[in-house]
């Protein structure tokens, strides 16, 4: 079909719900499809997607876009707070769940859904240089609802290798859409035994919230001020970081209680933040994983708290433990840990970059497992 008779849509409810149906086949891990729609429905209220916050968006015929039940593909996208140097606090995306069913495939329409995408959640005021919308080509521009078009960036995950997503470029362009950046993950064997010091404050699904707060403030100050390069970060407070923990409630129940999901040093005088928070990985293949989702600590915290890591990857039975971009500071130590670093081949980061500037100078920091979705 000419793309020029096709757009990108707001799902209605029973598109969405066709959304889930699709997604079921390939990200199911071990849930039946009522317990998947149950899972996904009740994680849209939680407060990384609610207000308005989580959109699934379709790519149909301009014709018949409200009432098609077989539109060709679909994502969905989260709105987040983000800090960029220079410029402090602003607004950016997640995007996930991008599904084109196979009948539907190797016709180009998830490349062009993306594409349309940029100009959906971009705020184009912020760049001199961002590229119109290619009339000619693609025919008139999809409607931006309200509360959209305020994104400075937006984030995804390939698992489709690193090129497909570059390619759904902003206008024509083949090559500036999401750049994959950084898709480092260091790895662990859980040893049978490692102590447990004093010193350290288990984190619990009632706690975590006041650390991801603070943890929120420093990234504010360590990215927002003036730098050569331009330096972009998520921030995990807003239900963000808690996310993947909510997750991972629905694979395995029993973990919702008592469980620690984080650990923080106990420290006097209040003058550093030292914790790590992590989640599980359930109905993943391969080693049962115990995902670090965020770190923050000196060279000489890190051993200590990757001993709580390894305790409670234990409790949970599991074998290895996982963070994504170690800090260049805790690499030679993780290092001597025994930690081994290697280059993912699937949840690659990826950024489009809707400010000034060309998405391949820009420092995605804290580029962790947190902002995942």
């Amino acid at each position: 079909m000419d793309v020029k008779n096709l757009s990108l849509f707001p799902a209605t409810e029973a598109q969405i719900k066709v959304h889930r149906e699709r997604t079921f086949e390939p990200w199911g891990r071990g849930l039946d499809l009522e317990s998947f729609c149950q899972r996904d429905i009740a994680l849209g209220h939680l407060p990384h997607a609610a207000h308005g916050r989580w959109q699934v968006w379709i790519l149909a015929p301009r014709e018949n876009a409200p009432t098609n039940l077989d539109f060709f593909c679909s994502c969905e996208t989260y709105e987040r707070e983000v800090v960029v140097s220079g410029k402090g606090t602003m607004l950016g995306y997640g995007v996930a769940s991008v599904i084109t069913p196979p009948r539907h495939r190797g016709k180009g329409y998830a490349r062009h859904m993306m594409r349309l995408l940029h100009y959906i959640l971009a705020d184009r005021r912020l760049s001199s240089t961002f590229p119109p919308f290619p009339l000619s080509e693609w025919g008139a521009p999809p409607a931006v609802p309200a509360g959209f078009g305020r994104g400075i960036a937006s984030a995804l995950y390939s698992d489709v290798g690193p090129t497909f997503y570059q390619q759904c470029g902003i206008g024509t362009s083949k090559d500036n859409g999401w750049i994959v950046k950084d898709p480092e993950v260091t790895i662990w064997q859980v040893p049978d035994d490692t102590p447990l010091p004093s010193n350290l404050e288990p984190l619990t699904e009632e706690t975590q919230e006041e650390v991801w707060e603070a943890d929120a403030k420093l990234i504010q100050d360590e990215v927002g001020g003036e730098t050569p390069t331009t330096t972009f970060a998520f921030l995990p407070n807003r239900g963000v970081a808690n996310f993947l923990q909510a997750r991972s409630f629905f694979y395995e129940p029993s973990t919702r209680e008592g469980g620690v999901w984080g650990c923080k040093m106990k420290d006097l005088d209040h003058t550093r933040l030292s914790f790590a928070t992590w989640c599980l990985d359930p109905g993943r293949e391969g080693p049962q994983t115990l995902l670090i989702t965020r770190l923050r600590c000196s060279p000489q915290s890190f051993p200590t708290i990757l001993n709580a890591a390894f305790n409670a990857a234990r409790t949970f039975g599991l074998v290895q433990v996982e963070i994504w971009n170690l800090d260049s500071s805790l690499r030679d130590v993780g290092k001597e840990l025994g930690g081994v670093t290697s280059m993912r081949d699937d949840h690659l980061s990826a950024l489009a970059w809707y400010g000034e500037g060309s998405v391949h100078d820009v420092r995605w920091r804290y580029n962790e497992k947190f902002c995942w979705c």
